[in-house]
């Protein structure tokens, strides 16, 4: 992924990319993980035209490329020679990558290791459960605990999760240094997750599309670009093709129209937008037209179209040379990357085709454009499934059944986060790994079991990576201390509401948490119903803030979500009295 301020180069964070020409010798090695056998996949990747499949299809495509374009990012012919050995890019493989800055130490990648596109985007899959779009726990827990284990990263992106750490920060009104500037990919690579959910295949997705890429980033060309991004995906899912000229011009006309949800919304149309022109200097409503006046263009000069018997590389290259995408300063812009990507996957005689051509296109956003176009393929009509699978696939395909059945308006589980009223992120990358007990745990994400020994050290033995895996099935190489510090105090994970079971009649069943309730209390009118602990906890954080009403907001959604009736009962009686006095 590349990810700047603007739209320059990607600025890599955990994993840098290989010193070329290094005078100075690495600390050390470490190996890949020893990843065991998945689970084959189930029958349900197959040639298939079911949304189901069509979803599977699509993440695992996605995965893939990435996986794939990871290999090549930033790196020229010399340098991808001795990534792959020499071997051509066309098949995913083993590969050693620098970590820990220029004169840190090499780690061996699984082959089909993914990068932070993926990272990410799966980390945006976690967010999404039967009540939607959990932005909260998206922009108070995923992107701050992320950088712990950034497989790459783009500068907004990290800058963005650093600032979200803070616990005064809000979703809506990021503002880190450079934020009305971030133009990048870095929000358009990792929406799918909304479009594979969405019930509605039509435009019904796009709010949370926005709101997602509004925590990272703030340049309308990020916005747009994720926008347009997420609409031609929906087109293959809902048609079964990829989107040509006329049809991207069409989605570049609606999203031109889609800064009214924008404008609409109670944070984003009066404090997002407001910090937005203050700090720029300009009108939000003039940039979005031109953002969106700028990707039309794009679609233009290219021509999107399916239909050509001239070899791929010749016409993808022709593409790169038309939109400029190897010019650092728009390397990684989030309109011409999902531009590149809609026409590579519309030209492309197959997935594979496609994700091969992007990842060899040295000096583009390899990995990207990659993921991009694999998520597009994937998601149309009779595609075959990757030719090998990416790493933790059988994870990937529980995610995407996961989304597949929220998109046909099934109850399903839900991932467990702690309650973002009292967690607390972790101060440094390395505090993510933590202890608790005999365990090992990642702080807002949850247990995880080792898969290797910890040998990647730093040079004086204060920090080392280690590999391991969440209960959820994803492995990870995350940055740690030597001595690891405890869980921190009210970081638990909370245990996610039970999926509401509807009737044919529509009534709905009752919810509750876990763990005993007590009902409310009969008496007098001045005595207070019976609270649970989590209901102390949201007390005493909206009494720190209680002039400001998105707290106040918030934390009446979380009870009413996650509490009982006593407990919305008594905290509402509470904070009216408090707010009387």
């Amino acid at each position: 992924m590349t990810d700047t301020n603007q739209v320059s180069h990607e600025q890599l964070g955990l994993l840098s990319s290989t010193a070329d020409g290094s005078s100075k010798k690495p600390q050390g090695s470490a190996r890949s993980p020893r990843v065991g056998p998945e689970a084959p996949l189930t029958d349900a990747v197959r040639k298939s035209s079911t949304p189901s499949a069509k979803i599977r299809s699509s993440m695992l495509w996605a995965a893939y490329g990435d996986a794939l374009g990871f290999i090549s990012e930033l790196v020229d012919h010399k340098g991808l020679d001795r990534r792959t050995g020499g071997v051509p890019l066309d098949q995913l493989m083993a590969w050693k990558r620098r970590v820990g800055g220029r004169w840190g130490l090499d780690v061996l990648l699984p082959a089909g290791c993914w990068s932070d596109d993926t990272q990410l985007r799966m980390a945006v899959s976690r967010s999404i459960g039967s009540h939607g779009f959990d932005i909260e726990s998206f922009a108070r827990v995923e992107l701050p605990v992320w950088p712990s284990y950034a497989l790459g990263g783009g500068r907004a992106s990290k800058a963005a999760a650093k600032n979200l750490g803070k616990p005064s920060t809000l979703w809506y009104a990021n503002t880190y240094t450079g934020w009305t500037n971030a133009g990048g990919n870095g929000a358009a690579m990792r929406i799918q997750p909304h479009v594979w959910a969405a019930t509605d295949l039509n435009d019904g997705y796009m709010l949370d599309v926005i709101t997602d890429s509004v925590c990272t980033h703030g340049h309308p060309r990020a916005i747009v670009g994720a926008c347009f991004h997420a609409s031609t995906l929906a087109h293959c899912l809902r048609v079964g093709t990829v989107p040509e000229t006329a049809t991207c011009l069409d989605i570049a006309s609606r999203i031109k129209g889609a800064i009214c949800p924008i404008e609409d919304h109670r944070a984003l149309g009066t404090i997002w937008i407001g910090l937005w022109e203050q700090a720029s200097g300009k009108q939000f409503r003039n940039e979005w037209q031109l953002a969106a006046d700028e990707l039309s263009s794009a679609v233009s000069r290219v021509g999107i179209r399916s239909e050509t018997e001239e070899d791929l590389n010749v016409v993808y290259k022709g593409l790169v040379e038309r939109l400029g995408l190897t010019a650092e300063h728009q390397r990684g812009s989030g309109i011409l990357t999902t531009v590149a990507a809609t026409a590579l996957a519309a030209a492309a005689p197959s997935a594979q085709d496609a994700v091969v051509v992007a990842a060899n296109a040295l000096g583009t956003d390899t990995d990207t454009i990659a993921t991009m176009a694999g998520a597009l393929l994937g998601a149309c009509d009779g595609t075959d499934p990757p030719p090998q699978d990416p790493l933790d696939s059988a994870y990937l395909s529980n995610e995407a059944d996961r989304l597949s059945a929220l998109s046909q308006g099934q109850k399903v589980a839900q991932h467990a986060y702690p309650d973002v009223l009292t967690w607390t992120s972790p101060k440094t990358q390395a505090d993510a790994l933590v202890s608790d007990g005999d365990h090992l745990v990642i702080e807002g994400l949850g247990r995880v079991s080792e898969l290797d020994a910890c040998d990647a050290h730093t040079a004086n033995n204060d920090f080392a990576w280690q590999w391991v895996k969440t209960q959820f099935g994803q492995t990870l190489l995350i940055k740690r201390r030597q001595a690891l510090k405890s869980l921190e105090a009210n970081n638990d994970l909370t245990p996610p509401p039970a999926p509401v079971s509807t009737s044919r009649s529509g009534s709905t069943r009752s919810r509750s948490t876990s763990g005993s309730r007590t009902k409310a209390r009969s008496g007098s009118k001045n005595e207070s119903p019976q609270r649970s602990a989590n209901v102390e906890d949201s007390l005493s954080h909206t009494r720190r803030n209680l002039s400001d009403d998105m707290a106040l907001g918030k934390a009446l959604r979380q009870i009413a979500r996650n509490g009982s009736l006593s407990d919305l009962l008594s905290f509402t009686k509470e904070i009216r009295d408090d707010l009387r006095r």
